[in-house]
């Protein structure tokens, strides 16, 4: 009875045979599924690397670096509580870094701002707290009484 009535009512609009199936199962699906987002170029994590267990340290330098869906030929801006990192360079994989030395104690609001080439423009943020001081003689930088080793060809803390 109930395979009559949706019958019917597919021939009452026009929907009978196979494609009526077919058109009425994708309309629903239509209306079920979610729209997939469009394929953006957005920030999708922010890092700081090399800050060990316990954070970044005061005075040693890190390295920040942004992922990024679909770098190619985009713009970045670093910043840290508003005061723009510099220089912004792009790694192997197209994503942006730089380097970092917090220059005080407590919370870093660490922003990466993307514009791609079509205008679009996408940010992301982490905010990170630094309570170690550190004293960088070059090659390493002391916090807490332990070396942390500086790659030389990074300028930032070795893991």
């Amino acid at each position: 009875m109930r395979h009559t009535a949706i019958t019917k009512l597919m021939g009452t609009l026009g929907l009978g045979g196979r494609r009526g199936v077919t058109l009425a199962v994708c309309s629903a699906a239509a209306l079920l599924l979610p729209a997939a987002p469009p394929a953006n170029a957005e920030i999708v994590g922010i890092i700081v690397y090399n800050t060990g267990s316990q954070g970044p340290v005061m005075g040693c330098p890190q390295t920040i670096q942004a992922g990024i869906t679909d770098p190619a030929g985009s713009r970045y801006e670093i910043t840290d509580n508003g005061a723009q990192l510099q220089p912004v360079t792009i790694d192997q994989n197209g994503d942006p870094q730089v380097l970092w030395t917090p220059g005080n104690l407590g919370w870093h609001a660490i922003e990466v701002r993307q514009w791609a080439p079509d205008g679009r423009f996408s940010s992301g943020r982490l905010d990170i707290e630094v309570h170690r001081i550190g004293i960088n003689s070059g090659s390493v930088c002391f916090a807490d009484g332990f070396p942390l080793w500086i790659n030389p060809l990074t300028g930032s803390l070795f893991t």
